[in-house]
């Protein structure tokens, strides 16, 4: 699964909306929403957070993460 699909997924099971995880970020909405769909990469330190606030494995999302970039 893709990063940006992982992103989607834990936020709809959890009920969270996008300018939420966009305010625990510290960026826009709309960056946010680029983010998701795959039309911008997240930093780093972005899914390190997103990683804690999911409560997931940050190893996991980082791979995740790595293996977009390969893509």
């Amino acid at each position: 699964m893709l990063f940006d699909k992982k992103i989607r997924e834990l936020r709809d099971e959890q009920g969270v909306l996008q300018r939420q995880l966009a305010a625990y970020l510290e960026i826009d909405t709309p960056m946010f929403s680029k983010i998701e769909r795959g039309d911008r990469r997240a930093k780093r330190s972005q899914v390190v957070l997103l990683a804690k606030y999911f409560h997931i494995n940050e190893n996991e999302m980082l791979t995740l993460w790595l293996a977009d970039k390969v893509l």
